[in-house]
């Protein structure tokens, strides 16, 4: 009732999360509801979005997964209490993300990709979907096909790492590779003699 779901809303959680059907609202939900709204700051609507988009965060550990998630986030982003909640309703599948196999590896895979951590840091506080890409099966493979395109390897080229499906990945290194070209051949042209 709190979280103000109709019926639709209710059936997609519990076929996101059927283990939901066996949590205790007093032991278990409510619990987890006032601490995420104590934590990010949140109201009734806000928390209702985010466990609509992301039910899976109601059968999360407090001290085992959110917590620490939050802390990591917070301080090595160097992000203010109200950015970490905007973060956090904007992408609140990172509770699900462990902070030794995912986040960090991640964060610093672009990072060393960019050569600069302030503007990675930058880079995933706009778009934290980008910690949810597959370091070995996307991440990895991608920027080896970015380098051997010898495509510049900046901010907008790693989010279409991350974002692009498969077809769209090679398009797109196919157009950058050419604009490069054609840039290239530009300036080659207007250097004089």
């Amino acid at each position: 009732k709190r979280l103000d779901l109709d019926d639709a809303a209710v059936r997609k959680m519990v076929k996101s999360l059927p283990q939901i059907l066996g949590c205790s609202i007093s032991d278990n939900l409510e619990p987890t509801l006032q601490w995420l709204q104590k934590r990010l700051d949140l109201d009734d609507t806000a928390i209702s979005k985010m466990i609509q988009r992301s039910p899976q965060i109601l059968g999360c550990s407090i001290p085992d997964n959110m917590e620490p998630t939050l802390q990591w986030l917070q301080q090595r982003l160097s992000i203010t209490d109200g950015e970490l909640s905007n973060l956090m309703q904007r992408m609140p599948a990172l509770f699900g993300c462990s902070v030794d196999t995912n986040l960090e590896p991640t964060l610093e895979f672009y990072i060393e990709a960019l050569g600069d951590e302030e503007e990675a840091l930058g880079l995933v506080i706009k778009n934290p979907a980008l910690f949810n890409y597959s370091l070995e099966k996307r991440l990895k493979p991608r920027f080896e096909e970015a380098q051997d395109a010898k495509l510049v390897i900046d901010a907008g080229c790693l989010k279409r790492m991350g974002k692009y499906p498969e077809k769209e990945w090679h398009a797109s290194i196919d157009f950058q590779a050419r604009k490069q070209s054609l840039g290239s051949r530009e300036r080659k042209k207007k250097q004089p003699a």
